[in-house]
């Protein structure tokens, strides 16, 4: 038990460096590209704070070690890394349904289609939001 405590704690502080990461590789971007990183990177500290008090509060275990798919994990460490590589050269749009075609393909989802259409739509959902409704651009090389 003591042990579940221990890596949820250091899970929240990998999330906080992380995050701490994203943010500042999105303000070397250009112009308004540099927003989308930002507000990311910004999100996961907070949360990951957020995660860390409560975890020191209450001094549960929020994971349980025995039950992590470290195999998943791993390909989603892989994915982010190739994500950040690639996001420059070919764009949010590409860059992001590759990530999530990857992280979903990871967790061994049984739906080749879903696979497919879930991050293409969150994709397009999120390009909808911040491009057109609130007219921030994102990092893009064809649109």
């Amino acid at each position: 038990m003591k042990k579940n405590v221990i890596a949820g704690q250091i899970f929240s502080i990998v999330l906080m460096l992380i995050g701490a990461y994203v943010f500042y590789s999105g303000m070397a971007f250009r112009g308004n590209d540099k927003y989308f990183p930002m507000i990311i990177g910004g999100g996961m500290v907070i949360v990951s704070i957020w995660m860390l008090i409560e975890d020191m509060r209450t001094q549960k275990a929020s994971i349980d070690l025995d039950k992590i798919n470290f195999v998943a994990i791993g390909i989603t460490i892989v994915a982010l890394c190739i994500y950040i590589l690639l996001f420059r050269k070919i764009g949010y749009v590409l860059s992001t349904i590759l990530l999530g075609i990857s992280i979903i393909g990871g967790l061994r989802y049984n739906s080749v289609k879903g696979i497919i259409l879930w991050p293409t739509f969150m994709v397009l959902v999120i390009f909808v939001i911040f491009k057109i409704l609130l007219k921030v651009p994102l990092p893009t090389v064809f649109l």
